[in-house]
């Protein structure tokens, strides 16, 4: 029990580390402010905090969330708007969490979830955390079982806003039946404010915290500190774009693609959609355009922008049909392939070479035993059987290689995935991948 507690604890702290780096806010200091590590900027957002029916109360800026977390026995609600700091707020968290789990053994084990993944209103949500350890950390069920019943861990759930929402009362009535069922010591559940407002269920939790979009002093605070001097001059009289850059996700792409960014090409848009979209673009020209390390390909065979555009649309189209936010290579199915010609080419080359390594290897082998005659027709029976059963990897292959061809995916696929996590487009978790954010995702998914 013990090494399957320190094995957790080990991956969880690898995660956190992982997913802190590939956060926006990590090259902005990194790239901008050249601190290695990032010491000046902090969180820029304001943090309200709402207990029963008592008044919101702002809290001071030297206060974090893991003081919040204690002071309110560890059942919290974060609240905020998209790209708000919700995420990076629990991933802090987290990161303050593993600390003390590793010094203090008695304590639960933090564990990051997403509720994205909960697709079934017949499925439990103890049993949907059940799967997703033994899916993201490789936890057997019998010990997740016995650390939920032993309060042994400490559920730390992003994504409630990613729920379908026709699932999303059952999901709230399903949480709390699990808080009843279990008691966890701690749990904090993450979701946009639009999500959570809307839903007649709420949550048995000893207290909402209230993530702010920026004011203006703290946008230009977060600039100067960031040497970002012309960028602030350039936003402050747009007061569009200086709207937009309330949200930390996206005061931090201006950032890094503010050069990308045409005042002109900007004030002839007119809808906030339509804005949004624009610096979508502008962060993704920035990120291809920049300086290449040369780790994941030789000097001039990167691939040209629009590849990784159009290889990057089609993931996130197909990850969407799938309504799944992490990605990993070896879940690639034919359910990928485009219907009309793809798919019939994929079972064509699949069963034609199925049929005829089986029917060779038994032809072979039985013609050297018995007559010429038997050996074919027996050749033949094991090819039609053969075909059925097919061939350890080859749909894989074949998967791979139709792919390919019809232009979807590069040959190899590993190098430019973790290629696209070099460039902020794509965040990478061991094999595991998902797009830097909600939003960059559902942009490409338009494409």
């Amino acid at each position: 029990m013990q090494r399957n507690r320190d094995k957790l604890l080990n991956t969880v702290k690898r995660e956190v580390l992982q997913l802190r780096l590939q956060s926006l806010h990590h090259p902005v200091i990194v790239n901008l402010v050249r601190q290695q590590p990032p010491q000046q900027l902090k969180r820029s957002w304001d943090i309200e905090i709402k207990v029963g029916k008592r008044p919101i109360v702002q809290l001071p800026a030297q206060v974090n969330i893991m003081q919040v977390f204690d002071r309110m026995k560890g059942k919290l609600l974060l609240l905020g708007n998209p790209g708000g700091g919700k995420t990076t707020t629990l991933l802090e968290l987290a990161r303050r969490l593993v600390i003390r789990t590793e010094k203090e053994q008695n304590l639960p084990i933090p564990v990051l979830l997403d509720l994205s993944t909960w697709k079934n209103n017949n499925q439990g949500i103890s049993d949907w955390l059940v799967d997703q350890l033994r899916f993201k950390y490789n936890i057997p069920k019998k010990v997740t079982r016995n650390w939920l019943e032993n309060q042994q861990l400490l559920p730390l759930i992003d994504g409630f806003d990613r729920v379908s929402p026709e699932l999303s009362e059952d999901c709230l009535e399903g949480i709390n039946k699990f808080s009843v069922d279990f008691q966890p010591k701690h749990l904090v559940i993450c979701s946009s404010f639009a999500a959570y407002k809307n839903c007649q269920n709420k949550l048995r939790v000893n207290a909402a915290v209230l993530l702010q979009a920026l004011k203006n002093s703290q946008i230009q605070d977060y600039l100067l500190v960031a040497r970002s001097r012309e960028l602030w001059n350039y936003i402050q009289e747009e007061p569009e774009l200086l709207n937009l850059a309330k949200t930390p996700l996206m005061l931090s792409m201006m950032t890094l693609a503010y050069e990308e960014i045409l005042i002109a090409a900007w004030r002839r848009i007119t809808s906030k959609q339509g804005k949004e979209k624009y610096l979508l673009n502008a962060y993704i020209r920035s990120q291809l355009g920049g300086e290449t390390n040369y780790k994941w390909y030789s000097r001039g065979q990167e691939p040209l922008p629009e590849q990784t555009r159009r290889w990057l649309a089609w993931l996130a189209q197909r990850m969407a049909a799938e309504n799944i936010q992490e990605f990993r290579i070896e879940k690639l199915q034919s359910t990928w392939l485009d219907s009309h010609g793809e798919l019939q080419t994929y079972q064509l080359i699949v069963n034609l070479i199925s049929v005829l390594f089986w029917g060779f290897t038994f032809g072979f082998i039985l013609t050297l035993r018995w007559e010429l005659k038997a050996g074919l027709i027996i050749g033949a029976i094991g090819g039609l059987i053969g075909g059925l059963i097919g061939l350890p990897g080859l749909k894989n292959l074949v998967l791979r290689i139709v792919l390919f061809s019809n232009g979807h995916i590069p040959w190899n696929y590993r190098r430019f995935l973790n290629y696209s996590a070099s460039r902020l487009l794509l965040k990478r978790i061991g094999d595991r991948y998902q797009f830097i954010h909600h939003l960059l995702y559902k942009h490409f998914t338009e494409m």
